[in-house]
């Protein structure tokens, strides 16, 4: 098409996202939990109630940077925040739930001041496996999504059964 695809850095310092959550039994969503939240806010709103909620660092002082043209691999363990960096970095974090500090740059320019769908897109983590698909048809249809011609062709398939 002769379009030529943004180079971006995207660069995050001291980057801290805390949520205000409820802690133990009342974090489990139930018909009685769900009433008792709803009077709470009520009473809450009223000022007759103070909140009763524990912050819950979700991001604490994370840095880094994602160098343009360059795949980037986020690993870490079930509720460390990986989702949650990669919103954040995409600018579709809720901001009126969570308390954000740091600094999100791209190319120099302030998450605020910078438009990032034009140069990014988020893609959440549902994996929709096509049923029609034999698992080597869907390796083969993920590498050439990331670029490699020939698909599966130059990767071993010793790992890979046939089904």
């Amino acid at each position: 098409v002769g379009l030529e695809v943004p180079k971006v850095e995207v660069r995050f310092q001291n980057l801290n996202i805390e949520a205000n959550a409820q802690i133990g039994s009342r974090a489990l969503p139930n018909l009685l939990n769900v009433a008792r939240d709803f009077f709470e806010r009520i009473l809450i709103g009223l000022r007759i109630l103070r909140p009763n909620k524990c912050g819950l660092h979700i991001l604490k002082d994370i840095s880094g940077i994602v160098k343009p043209g360059r795949m980037t691999l986020l690993l870490g363990p079930p509720g460390s925040g990986k989702s949650t960096l990669l919103l954040a970095l995409a600018g579709k974090l809720d901001y009126k739930s969570l308390k954000v500090s740091g600094d999100i740059t791209y190319n120099g320019t302030n998450l605020s001041e910078f438009y990032v769908r034009r140069t990014s897109a988020y893609i959440s983590q549902t994996d929709n496996h096509l049923p029609e698909l034999t698992i080597r048809e869907t390796f083969d249809f993920a590498a050439r999504c990331q670029g490699a011609s020939e698909g599966m062709a130059g990767l071993s398939t010793s790992n890979i059964g046939k089904y």
